[in-house]
């Protein structure tokens, strides 16, 4: 990390904070790669290998319907990620209204992000809100959590312009093994 990079920290961190206490959204723009420094140090590259296979799972969200997944790392509603190894998970919104995908896994890995949408920070997870006819490509190396399995929700919510209580949600849970 270079000089200008470690005087920024707690520039970025305070605006972080900021942001998630507020409930703010921020664009983020396109190929970035984010971090988070709250990862588990003791298991990075421990397991990896050089020709490690890429998990490709793609999420497809159709007007008034729920997600519908594909990819052989699915089983109905399931993403089975192995940690160590590198995933991309592609989301294609088809719905005429925006939709929103939120998950704590986001706030444990690097992620780098092709397309576009809008950040969504929560308390304990992070996400992207991505317009009508928008894709979003999310690639990052799949986190360690110190358990043989560790299961991840992703709401995928949306609303009609209706009230906030009667907002839509749908789950996918996001299981982690360590091999």
């Amino acid at each position: 990390m270079n000089p200008m990079s470690k005087s920024m920290l707690p520039v970025l961190f305070a605006v972080t904070v900021l942001a998630l206490v507020s409930g703010t959204t921020l664009m983020l723009p396109d190929s970035k790669v984010l971090a988070h420094d709250g990862a588990p140090e003791m298991h990075h590259d421990a397991h990896a290998s050089a020709a490690a296979a890429e998990s490709q799972v793609e999420i497809v969200i159709r007007e008034g319907g729920q997600p519908r997944l594909k990819g052989q790392q699915t089983h109905g509603r399931v993403i089975a990620l192995v940690a160590g190894q590198p995933a991309v998970l592609a989301f294609r919104n088809e719905d005429t209204v925006p939709r929103e995908f939120v998950s704590p896994l986001f706030t444990r890995a690097e992620i780098r992000f092709e397309g576009r949408a809008t950040g969504i920070f929560r308390k304990d997870a992070v996400g992207f809100r991505l317009s009508p006819g928008a894709t979003l490509t999310l690639r990052f190396l799949t986190p360690y959590s110190g358990f043989p399995k560790m299961y991840d929700l992703i709401w995928c919510s949306h609303d009609h312009g209706q009230e906030p209580e009667t907002e839509l949600e749908e789950l996918l849970v996001v299981m982690t093994e360590e091999q």
